[in-house]
């Protein structure tokens, strides 16, 4: 059986929206920074992770730390790859750098070696001719050593660099001038000084030029670097390779002025330079293949050249009747041969040398290009990095404000879903609101016990016809306001308010066990007690007077409807609690034989029994009640004592 009790159906909106609009901005209120910032975080949450990891990558970009660690983590992710480029190319730059330094010291050694050579040269033909002039003393002799004296002179002072070495003990080499000074005491002596031989001559200078090979060497082991520096030491060995022919030129002319030689360590130098020479091609050949061709296509246009050269060292090897040649003529045409020779040995060093220095500048040129190359992307880098750093920068400052714009939608929506929240849970029990809310089909319910209250005003027919509808809201306004207050401390769920009747039910849909009874009856007293001092607004000395009625038994509950859904209890326990307050009196809470039980089970209630029997005679009680059956008022409990009971005929006259 559905009820509905139907009076004037006038719904109180005025006061009481107002009063619950600001209930509901004062329980909001404005959201406080951690609040903010909480809201923040959640609509900003990432998926879960270790602890250390949430408190790196989530930061609230509305603070300023939070702004500052976006704008690093951005920075990071922009310059980071940047800053590995630039490392790569700043360790490309110094390498090719290195490679083009390097280019340039080994050009520096090239020029370095080919002035040492021409000097070496020079100081060759001087000791060849020192050599002669010594073994032959004759005029022609001198003049042939004197022209040589310029040149070699002029090879010093052309030399563009002149190494002084740290473990050089010999004052001479200290400089260009002391060596020439050093040279030139050694030409003046040579005339005061007769006992000197050819091989004193060939060993003071010979001593000289190992100290220029020595200088030689050091400055090509200071540059390995690949097949460039095979070639430099393939260069300084035909270098080398022509300082022994020097040496064996020089001996042979002895040989040729004298006839002979003087001792047989004379002869067995001539053979150690033969053979050191040839050493030194062959080490040229090991270390490039290239300039041993090089030798080797010199020497094929020259072949009557090394035929007149192989048959006079095998003179002088064989060192049989030699005096039969002896004459300055011969001397001089094996030095003029030798010579000849010698510069062809030359003209291979200058091709080494021009090949090694075209080898250099397109190194140097293609490391030159990778440098500006490299430069140019760096200094663009550089340019580009501030304007980077402000770009993150203005896009973390539109992040940050995006965020709070944000920030600010979502509180406005969050206050709004609250307030709607509330006008749901005003019209909904909040578990069933939330089912709806989560789309769940929420089924109606069956409660095997629950109490009704139901009330109404008495006289409100009256008060409404000598009132107008205005004075009609504000006086249900006031009243269900008041009501709405009390019932807040108590265990019960508002169901129903229609005209002057208020419907309220515990133990649905949150089921109490039997203090849904207790809780019924201590609200009960409560109104009835408050009221008493309510005053009507438009009727001032008048207060209210209240029809109450309770009852226990089962409801089936349900929402009903969709476009404004209703919780709603249907059963004969929601008719029988209405019939009750119905037959009640004015400020009195009646109460039926169930719930009677439940509060003498539970005790602390005063309540006594009615003995009328208009209760009784109701047909509507008669059909529901099978038998006899009683009903009782509850006079107070231990919370609220027992006050003097309003007389039957006190009620308000109009």
């Amino acid at each position: 059986m559905v009820f509905f009790k139907k009076k004037n159906h006038i719904r109180p909106m005025s006061k009481a929206g107002q009063s619950m609009n600001s209930a509901m901005n004062s329980s909001m209120g404005s959201m406080t920074q951690s609040q903010l910032n909480t809201l923040i975080m959640d609509m900003l949450s990432l998926p879960q992770a270790e602890n250390h990891c949430k408190t790196l990558c989530r930061d609230n970009p509305i603070t300023n730390s939070g702004k500052r660690k976006q704008l690093l983590k951005m920075l990071l992710i922009v310059l980071l790859p940047m800053g590995i480029l630039v490392g790569m190319m700043a360790n490309v730059f110094v390498g090719v750098l290195s490679n083009y330094v390097e280019a340039s010291s080994i050009r520096a050694s090239l020029f370095f070696s080919v002035e040492l050579g021409q000097m070496m040269r020079y100081l060759q033909r001087e000791r060849d001719m020192s050599a002669l002039y010594v073994s032959a003393i004759e005029q022609n002799t001198k003049d042939f050593l004197l022209r040589r004296y310029p040149d070699t002179d002029a090879a010093v002072d052309n030399m563009s660099y002149w190494p002084v070495r740290i473990n050089n003990k010999r004052p001479e080499f200290q400089s260009k001038d002391k060596f020439l000074v050093y040279l030139n005491r050694h030409r003046y002596q040579l005339d005061q000084k007769h006992n000197r031989t050819s091989k004193d001559e060939i060993e003071f200078y010979t001593s000289l030029i190992e100290i220029f090979i020595l200088w030689l060497y050091e400055s090509v082991s200071e540059t390995r670097t690949g097949a460039i520096w095979k070639t430099m030491v393939a260069y300084q060995e035909i270098i080398v390779a022509s300082e022994y022919i020097g040496r064996e030129r020089g001996l042979g002319v002895t040989y040729f002025a004298k006839g002979e030689f003087e001792t047989k360590e004379d002869y067995l130098l001539f053979l150690e330079a033969q053979i050191n020479a040839n050493i030194s091609f062959q080490s040229c050949k090991r270390y490039s293949e290239i300039a041993y061709q090089m030798y080797e296509d010199q020497l094929k246009s020259k072949s009557e050249l090394l035929n007149l050269i192989t048959t006079m060292r095998l003179m002088i090897r064989s060192n049989k009747s030699a005096n039969l040649n002896a004459s300055l003529e011969t001397a001089n045409y094996w030095f003029e041969n030798m010579t000849y020779y010698q510069e062809t040995v030359r003209e291979t060093q200058k091709l080494l040398a021009k090949k090694i220095d075209t080898q250099l500048t397109i190194r140097e040129k293609e490391d030159l290009e990778v440098i500006i190359s490299i430069s140019c992307i760096f200094g663009s880098v550089m340019f580009i990095c501030p304007l980077v750093v402000l770009g993150v920068y203005k896009l973390t400052v539109q992040i940050q404000n995006y965020s709070l714009t944000i920030a600010n939608k979502t509180k406005a929506l969050n206050k709004e879903k609250k307030r709607t929240d509330t006008l749901l849970y005003q019209m909904l029990p909040k578990s069933v609101a939330e089912r709806l809310k989560s789309n769940e089909v929420v089924e109606a319910e069956h409660y095997p016990e629950a109490t009704i209250f139901f009330s109404d005003i008495v006289g409100f027919t009256k008060i409404a016809a000598s009132s107008s509808p205005y004075q009609v809201v504000d006086m249900l306004n006031s009243l269900y306001t008041c009501f709405d207050q009390r019932i807040e401390m108590y265990d019960v769920y508002k169901v129903e308010t229609i005209g002057d009747a208020y419907m309220v039910v515990s133990g649905v849909p949150r089921q109490n066990g039997n203090r849904h009874a207790a809780e019924i009856a201590i609200m009960a007293l409560d109104l009835v007690r408050t009221v008493k001092d309510l005053e009507i607004p438009h009727l001032p000395g008048m207060t209210f007077s209240l029809r109450i009625g309770c009852h226990t038994g089962p409801v089936v509950a349900g929402v009903v409807g969709t476009k404004m859904p209703r919780y709603c209890l249907f059963g004969d326990t929601v008719h029988a609690a209405s019939k009750m307050e119905s037959l009640g009196k004015a400020n009195k809470v009646h109460i039926s034989q169930t719930t009677y039980d439940i509060l003498v089970s539970i005790g602390g209630f005063k309540m006594t029994e009615r003995f009328d029997n208009s209760v009784q005679k109701d047909p509507d009680l008669m059909n529901y009640f099978t038998g006899s059956f009683h009903t009782y008022w509850l006079l107070g409990s231990t919370k609220f004592p027992a006050e003097d009971a309003m007389s039957d005929d006190q009620s308000l006259e109009f």
